[in-house]
């Protein structure tokens, strides 16, 4: 007697739309716990394998243009190759598989089972969802949770009013803080071309939720992200937003000067234990780029820092450099530095030309003003911190360069439909 057709499922049911269940669970997942979301994801993927088996499909029906393809590909493959020269090139390649296999497999998961105008809207929904769930619970953890006190990323000495920062579900301030600012990106961007409705008031609660949460975390690094962002929002993308954002900027001027005040100038101070810290890395880190010019390979920064460090006690791995551009070129040199910026630049100047397509509809030039606007972010806090080392958050930023290129096809690009409903729907009948 043979196996069960359909694998025993309900006849409705198929293998890709199961995947896709699993997928959006990933995307409500990945922010509120590391171990489960690595856990879905590998549900997930081993998924896909028997898709793959059984389909003998691998590529994903999204094609990438080639100005985005060729250096991404080039990226990827200097970053496995670069862990045969680090100094511990099995931990290095053992780090890649795991941290390069979950982005890239993110990525690739978006791209073949969400490539759906339907399928890519939802799971932008359920993110914003577990994010507004993350930020109400930092508030929540901020305010009455009893495990804040005196941790290890609170200088006492330099702030003896500061005695909590918010970390919610994330690891630490600094993490939980860019995750915040890239969530207030695209509830803006989001928020700017649609028409009212429960949607954008759902986008305006949080929105709210988020900003409150991220003044909890005290991350001085991401306030300054985040005024960037809403200085694009008001500026490019929603000019009604201009005055409230004025007097709203003020009235937290107002009610919290002197908690944010001298948190903020402390950026600029040596006192403050994390900002004189910060100078030695881009010191060390300067002088490693220096040695290495084509890098100490993938997650090859702490191997090689003990050379470089002259200010921290010997037993203290430093996992990387406090900033995100000096990281990549420290671990993957001036090639792959060159590499990353063009991957960037390319996608945030197709993001702009999805945003002035005349046939794009509103939710998908709103996908495109959230990443200009995140990615925006993630640079202004990648000055003083490398959150996107932390899983979670690299796993999220590959998901939504995928989103970006999947909502490219949808609004005309590629050659693909222009985003009609019609498109949408000859796309669902390919995936199935």
């Amino acid at each position: 007697m043979g196996r069960p057709q359909g694998w025993g499922l309900p006849a409705s049911w198929n293998l890709n739309q199961i995947i896709f269940g699993v997928l959006s669970l990933l995307f409500f997942i990945l922010p509120l716990h590391q171990l489960g979301a690595g856990i879905v994801f590998s549900i997930c993927f081993l998924l896909n394998l028997v898709n793959i088996w059984k389909t003998g499909q691998f590529w994903p029906a999204i094609q990438i243009p080639r100005t985005i393809s060729r250096p991404l590909w080039a990226l990827f493959i200097l970053s496995g190759v670069s862990t045969l020269w680090s100094e511990n090139p099995a931990a290095c390649a053992l780090n890649w598989l795991w941290v390069v296999g979950q982005e890239a497999g993110i990525f690739y998961l978006v791209l073949r089972y969400a490539s759906t105008g339907r399928r890519t809207l939802f799971l932008t929904k359920i993110f914003m969802i577990s994010a507004g769930i993350v930020a109400a619970f930092g508030i929540w953890q901020y305010f009455f949770g009893t495990s804040l006190q005196n941790m290890e990323w609170i200088d006492h000495q330099a702030f003896k009013h500061l005695s909590r920062r918010a970390i919610s579900t994330l690891v630490n301030p600094n993490i939980l803080g860019t995750f915040l600012v890239s969530t207030v990106a695209y509830c803006e961007g989001l928020f700017a071309p649609l028409k009212g409705g429960k949607t954008r008031w759902a986008l305006v609660g949080i929105f709210l939720l988020s900003t409150a949460c991220l003044i909890l975390t005290f991350s001085r690094g991401n306030w300054v992200a985040y005024f960037w962002v809403l200085f694009i929002f008001a500026g490019a993308f929603y000019h009604k937003a201009f005055l409230p954002f004025i007097g709203g900027g003020l009235g937290v001027l107002y009610l919290f000067w002197n908690q944010l005040a001298e948190r903020l100038m402390s950026i600029f101070s040596v006192h403050d234990t994390s900002a004189e810290l910060r100078f030695f890395y881009l010191e060390s880190s300067l002088d490693m780029i220096r040695d290495h010019p084509f890098g100490v390979g993938w997650y090859g920064y702490g191997y090689a820092f003990p050379d470089y460090n002259f200010f921290i006690s010997e037993d203290v791995f430093m996992y990387h450099s406090h900033n995100l551009l000096l990281n990549v070129t420290a671990e993957l040199g001036i090639p792959g530095l060159l590499l990353f910026l063009c991957v960037m630049v390319r996608l945030f100047l197709l993001a702009r030309e999805i945003r002035n397509r005349n046939r794009t509809l509103p939710w998908l030039r709103g996908v495109a003003c959230g990443y200009m606007a995140s990615l925006v972010g993630i640079f202004i806090s990648g000055l003083t911190d490398h959150t996107l080392f932390n899983s979670q958050l690299g796993m999220l930023f590959w998901a939504g360069n995928a989103i970006l290129l999947i909502a490219d096809r949808l609004s005309g690009g590629r050659g693909g439909p222009s985003g009609t409903a019609s498109s949408c729907v000859a796309s669902e009948v390919r995936n199935k």
